[in-house]
């Protein structure tokens, strides 16, 4: 294999690098070469400046050592912050090599537009000015009469956390109602939102961060992206906890970087993960491995519930909507508070332990009820081990047994995991590991899942202006959990937001398929679903089409990160689209179909707009970024972007600088004085500038310290610690201290937003209230075809990220990443197969083979990676490569592209992509 190492000798080293003996005397007196460097090393200034990675969405702490020389100034290294609790003064590959992109031959280095003629696909652009880019769209806008609805915003993860402050503000300002945002469909809402509907969180990447350091037990279920490929804060707390002798058990198709590090890797058949824990929780439920004071005090398991004449679950509530439990040990009905996080004191304020089960036979005026608790044993009493076996190929043993040492072992974590969308039963899957969690009472305890400091200190103000009466302000920068989603939600998807009354083209489009009885999504946040058929004229708003015929794409790459890539393709070809604006670094396969291209400085080259909160840390800190090094290039920040483009638009700046303040807190008016002041001085990054100088003020503000000691703390550390986690703990806690941002304040089982989707109309199993059983389709056909065997040649699909890329991301250009890849080239870059399948298909290492997608016959191909550390019936691909702009030099042309063979299909709640669901056919070619 390229990767294996040879054992390489003192002896040996010397030999290869030609010092011998004899070479060695050249060293010794220092030759006068050798005195040249030392005399240049002692001319050179070092520095250091702190900063905040860019290469994914673990935002680690940076140190960046620069070097002056001669009058020029480089980066030359890159480190974990020592004084970060965060990644605890660690850092990956990708965080290591990030100044690599900085530097990259390969960058956009001045405004482009694309050659008269040439159309889009083509990588055709001619350079220009900023005045003249700026020109160019403002006279497009002008002639083509593009209406504000008709703009379409795409953001990035690299972006979304730190420009989501001036995003919003810039779509509510110009009046833009439609945002896709890449991390939606594939992370925040496919598999977060189910975990987020039982512990009232959003976005678990910034919002939980799993103990690891003091587990004992670690259960990974679909999930390596947060160890192995790579969350570097996970990570060591990870490998603390493995050093402190924690079992970990992967459940993985593949013996997958995170596998290879557990005690135990249980090869498990793609898709059949659900039915794995619906098993186990079964027994944790029935056998009582669970945590019942936790369950009684801070859950809904408590609540009284019914069967409707529909069959219907329901809550049984008083005339307020306040929910009823029984006494522990008596037929007593007791009513609790609405909102809150102790089920141990009623309306009244009387004390007492509510019961988990009824005695038998129990009625209410005649209706027969129930726990919530027994309501769910009831679901899962299908759900056996024998029947778990069945479908994932796990011996029952096993699944009892690890069920066992689980519910047995405390404190133990099932890590949350990330990037959901894969099948259609995946936000499931992520409420049931929520759930299963909460059974040990393992929420915001040591040695289970710990929300950050920010978030406590978010929930805590919102907790006292809802305790005092008094309306939230600033609610980006202030809502916590699902009450920050619902606001998202009913910004876009309420046309009366907007003075031309037209809601996002995605919730008029499934409101339109609604209506028609065709399949619908009834979330569609900042999804592509409708996109395309907005583009092609199919959407209608009141009887008149809803067209898309603008995009703005900022730090994005969906022709990479969404499936299929043709989709995209044909979207932004399309002849009704008459604009198309890319924000970024590097050319990316998006960067083709782009009409101007507006360059951004990198992450080493800028000062942050703000201040943020340091990430998913346990405590609560603020960072930002400091520029490192002058921009090198013709480049600008993106907040200045997104002010000239409001100006463009609509020309309603005013009106953004008062979106910024109503949204986030930063008051227009210091920021339009700053602004002014600094258009005097500096040409580029004013506005950026501005907004900085008034984030670092407003913060001295609410610590009682001055601007100026924040920032030498910040350029001194890079972390302006708070409170530690102990503290935040001991104080905010939930639910021990504080409700859970859930409707009802407490760990949900019972899910209410599930409730409302189903009252409007949405009665999949996906919408079940509560832990159930989806199975997914591989297959199309009857019932017989769609069980049969696989045939000879046909496989399960599975994809996962490398550890040197973040998923479908342009840093698999960056030339350190780029020669790691290399030299791991078969693994990154072959297709996984086992050569028990191989040798039947007539397949080595290395051979050249075609994959076509059973369903949608689309193909691919590729080159064997044969090896036994993946399932037999599985076939297995990084989704890293497969880049065809040539622009990007050292990765195009390079390993398998998974966005050929992966086909449209979604799921119904959020639109989730079901990227794994189906088949695949492979040939030696």
């Amino acid at each position: 294999m390229a990767w294996s190492i040879p054992r390489l000798s003192r002896r040996a080293f010397l030999k290869t690098t030609g010092l011998g003996a004899a070479g060695l005397t050249l060293l010794s007196p220092a030759t006068q070469l050798v005195k040249d460097a030392a005399a240049e090393e002692e001319e050179a200034k070092e520095e250091i400046y702190y900063s905040i990675c860019n290469f994914c969405s673990s935002l680690c702490n940076l140190r960046v050592t620069t070097r002056t020389h001669k009058g020029k100034k480089r980066v030359v290294k890159l480190d974990g912050n020592p004084y970060s609790t965060l990644n605890r003064g660690k850092i990956c590959a990708r965080g290591q090599a990030g100044l690599r992109q900085t530097y990259d031959t390969d960058r956009i280095k001045t405004p482009m537009i694309r050659v008269k003629g040439r159309k889009r696909g083509d990588y055709a652009f001619r350079p220009a000015s900023w005045e003249e880019a700026y020109d160019y769209i403002a006279k497009k806008v002008q002639a083509a009469r593009i209406k504000p609805w008709e703009w379409t915003m795409v953001g990035g993860w690299t972006s979304c956390v730190f420009y989501m402050n001036w995003a919003v503000p810039f779509a509510m300002a110009n009046e833009i109602p439609n945002i896709v945002a890449s991390p939606m469909q594939h992370c925040v809402t496919t598999g977060h939102l189910g975990t987020d509907m039982v512990t009232g969180n959003f976005n678990i990447h910034d919002e939980v961060l799993p103990d690891f350091d003091n587990a004992k037990y670690i259960l990974l279920v679909a999930n390596n992206a947060s160890i192995g490929a790579v969350s570097t804060c996970r990570m060591v707390r990870f490998a603390q906890g493995r050093k402190k002798g924690a079992k970990i058990v992967a459940l993985d198709p593949r013996r997958s970087e995170t596998a290879a590090k557990a005690d135990e890797w249980i090869p498990i058949k793609p898709g059949t993960d659900l039915a794995f824990l619906l098993a186990m929780m079964r027994i944790l439920m029935s056998d009582g491995l669970y945590d019942g004071d936790f369950l009684c005090r801070h859950t809904n398991m408590p609540f009284l519930a019914y069967r409707d004449e529909a069959g219907e679950l329901r809550l049984l509530s008083d005339a307020e909507g306040r929910p009823q439990v029984l006494v522990e040990g008596a037929a007593q009905v007791r009513v609790l508070p609405k909102f809150t996080n102790d089920n141990q004191r009623d309306i009244e304020g009387h004390t007492f332990t509510p019961a988990l089960t009824t005695p038998k036979g129990f009625s209410l005026d005649g209706r027969a009820v129930m726990t919530v608790f027994e309501a769910q044993l009831q679901e899962l009493a299908p759900y056996t081990p024998e029947w778990a076996a069945e479908i994932t190929g796990i011996p029952a043993q096993d699944i009892r047994r690890i069920a066992y040492e689980f519910g047995t072992t405390r404190p133990a974590i099932i890590d949350p995991g990330w990037h959901g969308a894969r099948f259609g039963n995946v936000m499931m899957l992520r409420r049931v590991q929520a759930m299963i969690q909460a059974l040990t009472g393992g929420i915001d305890r040591v040695g289970g899942w710990i929300n950050s400091g920010e978030v406590h200190h978010k929930a805590a103000h919102m907790y006292e202006a809802m305790e005092h009466g008094y309306e939230m302000g600033s609610p980006l920068a202030s809502l916590a959990g699902m009450a920050f989603a619902k606001m998202v939600i009913n910004a876009l998807s309420k046309g009366e937001n907007f003075s031309h009354g037209r809601p996002g083209w995605t919730w008029a489009w499934n409101a339109q398929e609604q209506a028609a009885g065709r399949f619908n999504v009834a979330l569609p946040v900042m999804t592509d679903s409708g996109l395309k058929e907005s583009v092609e004229g199919r959407v209608k708003f009141k009887g008149e089409p809803y067209l898309t015929r603008a995009f703005l794409i900022n730090a994005s790459n969906p022709v990479r990160h969404y499936y299929p890539d043709t989709r995209w393709k044909e979207t932004l070809a399309h002849e009704n689209v008459e604009l198309v604006v890319l924000i970024d670094v590097l050319p990316s396969d998006t960067a083709l179909y782009a009409d101007v291209i507006l360059p951004n400085t990198t992450y080493l080259e800028r000062d942050e707009p703000t201040l943020y909160g340091n990430g998913v840390n346990h405590d609560l800190a603020l960072t930002t970024r400091y520029a490192a090094i002058p921009p090198l290039y013709d480049t600008e920040e993106a907040a200045d972007i997104l002010l000239k483009m409001t100006e463009i638009i609509s020309g309603n700046t005013d009106t953004f600088h008062d979106w910024v303040e109503k949204l986030t807190g930063l008051r227009a008016e210091p920021i339009k004085a700053a602004l002014a002041r600094n258009r005097q001085k500096m040409k580029k990054g004013a506005y950026q500038q501005a907004c900085r100088e008034v984030a670092f003020a407003q913060t001295a503000d609410r610590l009682g310290v001055t601007p100026q000691h924040i920032d030498e703390v910040l350029r001194a550390k890079g972390v302006y610690h708070e409170m530690d986690r102990d503290t935040v703990l001991a104080r905010y806690a939930m639910p021990a201290k504080l409700p859970v941002p859930t409707e009802s304040g407490r760990i949900e089982f019972y899910s209410s937003l599930m409730c409302q989707l189903r009252d409007g109309g949405h009665t999949e199993p996906n919408f079940s209230v509560l832990a159930t059983y989806i199975p997914v389709k591989l297959r199309s056909g009857s019932p017989q075809e769609v069980a049969a065997p696989l045939a000879k040649d046909e496989f399960y699909f599975t994809y996962g990220k490398t550890p040197t890329v973040s998923h479908g991301s342009t840093n698999s250009n960056n030339p350190v990443l780029a020669a790691i890849n290399e030299f791991k080239t078969d693994v990154y870059k072959g297709v996984w197969i086992h050569p028990s399948r191989a040798q039947a298909l007539g397949i080595r290492m290395g051979d050249r083979i075609q994959i076509t997608n059973t369903q949608s016959g689309q193909q691919t191909t590729g080159h064997a990676y044969v090896t036994r550390l993946i399932h037999p019936d599985v076939l297995f691909v990084y989704s890293s490569f497969g880049v065809e702009n040539k622009a990007l030099s050292r990765t195009h042309g390079e390993g398998t592209a998974t966005s050929k063979l992966i086909p449209y299909q979604v799921e119904p709640v959020v639109a989730g992509f079901r990227s794994q669901e189906f088949t695949v056919r492979v040939t030696r070619l």
